[in-house]
């Protein structure tokens, strides 16, 4: 797709990518901005272990509420699941800004965790009942990854001196002023899928129309193998990301610096990310899985080990490209397999999973062993995932070849 017709198609589209982008980016603030919380939270006086398990709480409720509602997804309303689980999440940031012991900090991560997923899973149910969705998921990532990076820059001086719950406070003014774009996600299910029997998604995507593949049922094998792969990918992500704004500080670089750094890994999302949603599947989805996978693994293994601001510039500027590339791809897999939703909604849990193991794990590899422990995580989850994942990919794209050309063979005969 060339610059022009991109632009055209975020203008006609941009209700939709907002009100998403909404319910999506706020889902994720939590996990978004773990680093400079974590960091945070130990200032306070917690240890690596008990900052990492908050860090866990939050995302495991969030992949508990996302796994729960898959089930109900085709049949009730995205945007009234969207609106709820941004005023659930909104109650739990209350709580957190305001809690006095460990206990009560538990309490509000757990509320978030289950906004959250409610909130992410009316969106990508949403999503997933377009055959533009790999465009869609890349515009919303790219989006993130800006909003990410102010959030990087901004939220340590916040936070400065452990002053975590006021860091809370940032995030509910950001979680309130999105809720009003919420009202734009289709308020039915099928709403999405209407848009495509009119064949309005046709001319961009260069797709038939609702076409959803016959060579896959709905929490299958192939849907199983998508969810578990997802899973480990996350965790490795996770694993690194809740603990970005700390390694580099114990490491000795000044926290100005630190921030800075983390920033910039961000911002190359927007890279990333911008550059799938250009492309969409063009180059199908086997390349950009691979590419962006190796990338992302490249950056972090750049990232844990980097002895000066060089090697933790080159990893940020990997990590941020291959992560925002390659997750439009993992998702849109999913979307793929069941255009009702339940697929990518269940495969958004397994990611949340993989997010919600990835703290805690760390957080225990760094409190009783070392780096070298963690780079190997990390490398073990790219392999696992991969080995999961491609295969998959090129599963979808055989049967995408199939439609097409069932519908050249369609419009050939009619």
């Amino acid at each position: 797709m060339g610059l022009d017709r991109f632009l055209l198609y975020v203008k006609r589209e941009f209700r939709f990518i907002l009100a998403t982008s909404a319910a999506s980016g706020i889902g994720y603030l939590g996990s978004a901005a773990a680093p400079i919380i974590v960091q945070a939270m130990i200032d306070a006086g917690l240890d690596h272990h008990q900052a990492g398990d908050l860090g866990t709480i939050e995302l495991l409720a969030l992949a508990v509420a996302s796994a729960l509602i898959t089930p109900y997804v085709p049949v009730v309303s995205h945007r009234k699941l969207a609106m709820v689980g941004m005023l659930v999440a909104a109650l739990g940031l209350v709580l957190s800004a305001f809690s006095v012991s460990y206990a009560a900090m538990i309490t509000g991560r757990l509320v978030i965790g289950v906004g959250s997923g409610l909130a992410i899973s009316g969106a990508n149910a949403a999503i997933a009942a377009r055959e533009d969705a790999e465009r869609i998921f890349a515009i919303i990532w790219t989006m993130g990854g800006g909003l990410y990076a102010l959030l990087a820059v901004g939220l340590p001086r916040v936070v400065e001196g452990g002053n975590y719950p006021l860091g809370f406070g940032a995030l509910l003014v950001l979680c309130i002023a999105a809720l009003p774009c919420i009202f734009w996600i289709p308020p039915k299910p099928d709403a999405a899928r209407a848009r495509l029997a009119t064949g309005g998604d046709r001319a961009m995507t260069g797709t038939p129309g609702d076409s959803e593949p016959e060579f896959v049922k709905p929490f299958g094998l192939l849907a199983l193998i998508a969810i578990t792969g997802m899973f480990i990918y996350s965790a490795g992500e996770q694993a690194l990301w809740s603990f970005a704004y700390n390694l580099p500080i114990e490491a000795g670089v000044d926290p100005t610096l630190a921030s800075q750094i983390l920033a910039f890994a961000t911002l190359m999302g927007l890279v990333g990310g911008g550059i799938a949603a250009l492309l969409g599947v063009r180059l199908g989805r086997v390349l950009p899985i691979v590419v962006g996978t190796l990338l992302s693994a490249l950056g972090r293994w750049l990232y844990i080990g980097a002895a000066g601001t060089g090697t933790l510039l080159a990893g940020g500027f990997f990590w941020g490209v291959g992560f925002y590339f390659v997750s439009p791809y993992q998702i849109g897999i999913a979307a793929a397999l069941d255009r009702k939703g339940r697929v990518a909604v269940a495969s958004a849990a397994a990611m949340n999973f993989g997010y919600a193991v990835g703290p805690g794990m760390a957080g225990r590899i760094l409190q009783y062993m070392d780096r070298d422990w963690l780079m190997a995580v990390i490398a073990g989850s790219t392999v696992a995932s991969l080995l999961l994942i491609l295969p998959l990919a090129v599963r979808v794209e055989r049967g995408a070849r199939v439609a097409r050309s069932r519908a050249g063979r369609a419009v050939g005969v009619g």
